[in-house]
């Protein structure tokens, strides 16, 4: 039997100072943090990296209802460290697509030496994922189903253990804290009374604007709804003619150079591709329109890959071509059934902003654009944004957590910032400024 003395060494507290525990005591308070969501899977990514002695760290997230065509879940990378910055928010994968998406579908960890040997690979341009084979992705499960996928990777020779499994599984709670957190924060902000936040981005054209947030739909999204029915008024051909004047007209606006001028002009040869055109207007003439454009977007995406052969330069070059025209379809299929998607005033909130959406907005009196993803100044869409004198503010970390359709927002390019859902003094002092 242990004396009193014994007893008392035989308890150890671990307090800070531990270097093992110290990263998941600040993976935990980061958990709870009442910032954005992606400030806070951000700094997570940061210290699992630190804790799991990962180069490579990233959380993919699914979001409520979010599906594509065949209602297959989409996760979407929300959180990174040893990425380009630049892939968060722009990655995405179905369920039972790549090994993350295989994950989450089993709803089991999984870890391979070589991940492009895996059956499941599946290659992402631009990430240099070559780099860091040893891959191991666990399920962040809740209600029976992946809310997210965690995954982790190093580079060569430096496979991961059973006991390191069991760590980045324990670790995949903490995120599911993290999103459950976040989750609570969006209830808590419903229309009846949504919190004030300012989130921060780069300014790429300056100036202020105050308006509601829209967000146009995807082709997914509208195949999901009750799709219109064509109104007879507005043919494929004079849809294309109408953006193609407002586009074009824009266009010599701008009077872009670089790369700005040579994405400009590789979206005003889509405008003129005569047989694109044609295979449009016979999706849109079919009896499921939303899908036969869909699948043509697809297939110019898989044309586009093909083409490539192999260089990830051109792969990501063509992947951006392709989500160009999947926009082009929903501004034709608008025109074609009478849809409005932005009205004057609007401010303008997109996942990545692309040059024929840009075009759009603008033509139709937007008053600021505001994006998630990271744009150059050198791009198409800041070039047009500038030509117009249109506020743009992009890599707006957190934006789509924090924003719904149709709050109100005050964009200050000046100082990089979104405000949301403002409080009475701001909105007071915007307009005694703009006065």
């Amino acid at each position: 039997m242990l004396t009193a003395p014994d007893r008392n060494r035989s308890v150890q507290v671990h307090e800070r100072g531990d270097r093992s525990l110290d990263g998941i005591f600040r993976l935990i308070e980061a958990a709870g943090q009442p910032r954005p969501l992606g400030e806070v899977l951000a700094q997570m990514c940061a210290d699992v990296s630190a804790i799991a002695a990962a180069e490579v760290v990233s959380i993919y997230v699914r979001a409520a209802g979010e599906t594509d065509e065949s209602g297959a879940a989409v996760f979407t990378m929300r959180g990174n460290v040893g990425f380009p910055a630049e892939s968060v928010g722009r990655v995405h994968l179905r369920q039972g697509e790549g090994i993350t998406g295989f994950v989450a579908e089993k709803l089991l960890p999984v870890s391979v030496a070589v991940a492009d040997r895996d059956e499941h690979f599946k290659y992402i341009p631009g990430l240099g994922e070559e780099r860091f084979p040893v891959l191991l992705a666990v399920p962040v499960v809740r209600a029976g189903a992946a809310a997210a996928v965690l995954v982790l990777q190093r580079g060569p020779d430096r496979e991961f253990g059973s006991e390191e499994v069991v760590l980045a599984t324990a670790l995949a709670a903490v995120i599911n804290h993290a999103l459950e957190r976040a989750e609570e924060r969006a209830r808590a902000q419903a229309p009846a009374g949504r919190a004030s936040v300012r989130l921060l981005g780069a300014a790429l054209v300056r100036g202020a604007a105050m308006g509601r947030s829209h967000v146009v739909p995807t082709l997914a999204a509208l195949a999901r709804g009750t799709a219109p029915a064509p109104t007879g008024g507005v043919t494929v051909d004079s849809a294309f003619e109408r953006l193609a004047a407002d586009f074009n007209a824009r266009k010599a606006s701008a009077n872009a150079t670089g790369e700005a001028a040579r994405e400009l002009e590789s979206l005003a040869f889509i405008l003129d591709d005569r047989r694109f055109r044609e295979r449009l207007a016979a999706a849109a003439a079919g009896p499921s329109p939303l899908k036969s454009m869909s699948e043509l977007a697809r297939e110019y995406a898989r044309v586009a890959f093909t083409a490539a052969g192999g260089d990830p330069a051109t792969e990501e070059l063509m992947a951006a071509r392709a989500a160009e025209i999947e926009d082009l379809c929903v501004i034709v299929h608008a025109a074609i059934t009478g849809q409005t998607l932005v009205r004057p005033g609007d401010i303008l909130i997109s996942e990545r902003l692309r040059g024929f959406l840009a075009a759009h907005a603008l033509a139709r009196g937007v008053s600021a654009l505001v994006a998630e993803g990271p744009l150059a100044e050198a791009s198409a869409p800041a070039a047009l944004a500038r030509a117009a004198g249109v506020p743009l503010v992009a890599g707006v970390a957190g934006l789509f957590a924090w924003v719904h359709p149709g709050d109100l927002l005050v964009v200050d390019a000046d100082a990089g910032s979104v405000r949301v859902n403002p409080e009475a003094a701001h909105v007071a002092r915007f307009r005694n400024q703009r006065a």
